[in-house]
Order: C-alpha cells, then sequence, then structure tokens
C-alpha cells in the first residue's frame, strides 16, 4: 500500500511539474526587453537619425491558451512614437516566435542565450537585452 501511495505521490509530482516547464521558451521571454539593435533589409535603425528607442514587454505566457500579450513601444528620433499591443504565441520546437498586431502577424526565429535575446525572418533581425 505504501508503495502504490508513493507511486502515485510520485506520478501526480511529476505531472504538475511538467506543466510548469512545459514552456520553457516562452517562460524565459517574459518580461520587458530593450532593443539594442532593429536592422531591416540591412538598415540599422537604432540610430540617433531613425529610432532612439524601441522596448518589447512580453507578458505572462499562457501554456493553456498557447500565448500571452505582448507590447512593443517604438519611440522615434524626433520625439514621438507609436506602440503596438497585440499576442505572441512560441512554437517551442522549432524555436519559433510568432507576435500578431490588429490580426497581422510575424514570425521570427528566437535564439535567446541569458539576457541577450536575438529575433529574426530573412529582412529582420531584432536584438535585445533584457530590461
Amino acid at each position: 500500500m505504501k508503495k502504490l501511495t508513493l507511486i502515485t505521490l510520485l506520478f501526480a509530482f511529476s505531472f504538475s511539474m511538467s506543466g510548469c516547464l512545459k514552456d520553457p521558451l516562452a517562460n524565459s521571454l517574459e518580461g520587458e526587453w530593450e532593443v539594442t539593435s532593429w536592422r531591416s533589409g540591412g538598415l540599422e535603425l537604432i540610430d540617433p537619425l531613425y529610432v532612439a528607442s524601441f522596448t518589447m514587454d512580453f507578458g505572462d505566457y499562457d501554456s493553456a491558451d498557447q500565448e500571452g500579450d505582448v507590447d512593443w513601444t517604438v519611440r522615434f528620433s524626433d520625439g514621438s512614437s507609436t506602440s503596438l499591443s497585440g499576442t505572441y504565441e512560441v512554437d517551442q520546437e522549432d524555436s519559433e516566435l510568432t507576435v500578431t498586431f490588429d490580426g497581422d502577424s510575424e514570425t521570427f526565429e528566437i535564439d535567446l542565450d541569458g539576457d541577450d535575446l536575438e529575433l529574426s525572418n530573412g529582412t529582420e533581425t531584432i536584438e535585445a537585452e533584457r530590461d
């Protein structure tokens, strides 16, 4: 009887932990990131002439819904700014991030090393550090 109880407890523990570890890549994205480089078509946009700053804020990732909220804020060199709010999804297996703003989606390959993040999709590359 003790063995059965122990096996049941171990099974329940491993099942509950698998839910916590289900999306480690998505969980690692959560938080605010300061973009240090944003290249589009070979042109660097983080530059005193174009973009003064760019932040990405990834909200808590809901493993059940397979998405989280995301806010991107770009401050231009002329003092104006724009903010985009939407959702993000992470494909753990392919290391891909899909962000959706106003019904338009963009998919990026994710390269995450601690507090350093690189997102790339062939035409754009975004490098960021955790804020």
